[in-house]
């Protein structure tokens, strides 16, 4: 299910709407939440919806639209990155990322992040030293 936000004049108002697109018809009602995952980052659309106003088919496509309000949007482009880099990287079973595995390709980098490691284990340590 596909789903599209934008606006619609009826009767001289603009109200901000949603189509829903796919091979059913959908019955979207009071407060909704879509979420839609992409390989760089997450959407979230949270809406009202307030009435349903046109409904239709084309061939095996069924549409439905909707006047909504109260519309926030949120993209989260950390999770994706966060698993990307899980994926790429490798993750121990304490959940620690092991750079090591880059060794060869990104040697420089690795211990430029090693370094500063040891940096942050050192500040951590006399914080708690405080």
């Amino acid at each position: 299910m596909e789903y599209v936000f934008g606006t619609v004049r009826i009767g001289g108002v603009e109200y901000e709407n949603v189509k829903s697109v796919g091979d059913s018809h959908t019955d979207l009602n009071g407060f909704c939440h879509i979420e839609r995952h992409y390989t760089d980052n997450i959407i979230s659309d949270d809406f009202k919806v307030v009435e349903k106003y046109q409904t239709d088919t084309q061939g095996d496509i069924c549409l439905d639209w909707y006047i909504i309000e109260n519309h926030r949007r949120a993209e989260d482009k950390f999770t994706p990155a966060k698993e990307g880099i899980k994926n790429g990287i490798g993750e121990n079973s304490d959940g620690v990322f092991d750079i090591a595995s880059l060794a060869d390709e990104n040697s420089e980098c690795i211990e430029e992040l090693a370094n500063m490691l040891e940096d942050i284990e050192e500040r951590l340590s006399l914080l708690e030293e405080v």
